[in-house]
């Protein structure tokens, strides 16, 4: 079977742009850094999570679900929150000794508590239409801004708030991307998607309270003359995201390139790179390469880059592999169990 590069393509691209993003975000803010930031931040982890539900058509198929999924994005978080527990309290100069809550995240770690929430979601909409699961994945996203209850808890702000992204892809089938793109109209989003970008450079100053609001962050974290309107906001935030996705998507190559291979090893990067960025803050690194300097911003761009190729490696998909096999052989000692 030949291996549809497309989506290989698309999320190598998007890992590139995570750790570039996570690279910036340490840095003193100036125009040229936020710009960067809400360019990518305005779209990545929507698209992100799109990818991650065009994937997920195969976990729940006559009547049978892929538990081991679940298990190994369990795992994964584990080691994940453990890893980071310890570099992000060593970037911050805090004791490391102290409890670690697994229930509320809000760092990085909360993509793959989201994922887990999202695919144990796909059974329960099974004999749903796909508009209705669509419509009330929108209203609980814009929703759940205005409750406070909603939070970090189980990264549960988040998982709604990315969720209609993540349903897009599932009800996405490939022969509807191939329609897309073998159709004229893509270059059309393709400008769209030029025009927004553009517009939120030159909006800076005006954006970055609302790449907040898209983050799931509750609306009362906002201006009080616009709390009102958050989810107005977040919706726009929404469809902004959709245009910067569709638009990307158009001009993503379909064959093999040279970074291909980052797509298809997506979670090993993003996991290292930011226990790796955290290490680099607490070595003093964007002490001394300031933003202050376009040039040093360019070089850490440059830098995320380098990093995201040497991270997805044959080296490092070997020794995830090898982690892999922990809850692998733990859900086959649970199927054995009588």
């Amino acid at each position: 079977m030949t291996r549809d590069y497309y989506f290989d393509n698309v999320k190598g691209a998007l890992i590139t742009l995570v750790v570039i993003g996570h690279f910036l975000m340490p840095m003193d803010k100036t125009r040229l850094t936020d710009s960067l930031i809400n360019v990518i931040y305005l779209f990545h982890m929507p698209m992100f999570a799109l990818t991650t539900g065009y994937f997920a058509k195969h976990v729940y198929e006559n009547g049978r679900y892929r538990t081991d999924r679940i298990f190994r994005l369990i795992w994964f978080y584990i080691l994940f929150k453990l890893c980071a527990h310890v570099t992000e309290n060593l970037a911050a100069g805090t004791p490391i000794t102290g409890n670690i809550d697994f229930f509320r995240e809000s760092g990085a770690p909360w993509y793959l508590l989201a994922m887990i929430w999202w695919n144990l979601s796909v059974p329960c909409q099974a004999e749903l239409k796909p508009k209705t699961v669509l419509a009330l994945s929108v209203a609980a996203g814009l929703l759940s801004g205005y409750q406070d209850s909603v939070g970090s808890v189980l990264a549960v702000s988040r998982t709604l708030t990315f969720a209609p992204f993540f349903y897009w892809g599932y009800y996405w089938n490939s022969s509807q991307v191939k329609e897309f793109r073998s159709s004229r109209r893509r270059f059309l989003f393709f400008a769209a998607a030029c025009f927004m970008g553009a517009a939120v450079i030159l909006g800076n100053d005006h954006v970055q309270e609302i790449n907040v609001i898209v983050y799931g962050m509750n609306y009362s974290r906002m201006a009080p003359a616009f709390y009102q309107w958050g989810a107005v906001i977040r919706l726009g935030c929404y469809v902004g995201a959709a245009v910067m996705i569709l638009g990307l998507m158009a001009v993503i190559p379909k064959k093999k390139m040279f970074w291909t291979f980052l797509g298809q090893r997506t979670l090993q990067i993003y996991i290292i790179h930011r226990l790796l960025r955290d290490m680099m803050e607490y070595g003093g690194f964007y002490e001394t390469v300031t933003s202050r300097y376009r040039v040093n911003v360019a070089l850490v761009v440059v830098l995320a880059g380098a990093v995201t190729f040497v991270l997805g490696n044959s080296w490092f998909a070997q020794g995830f592999k090898q982690l892999q096999k922990v809850p692998d052989k733990l859900y086959n000692s649970w199927k054995q169990d009588p």
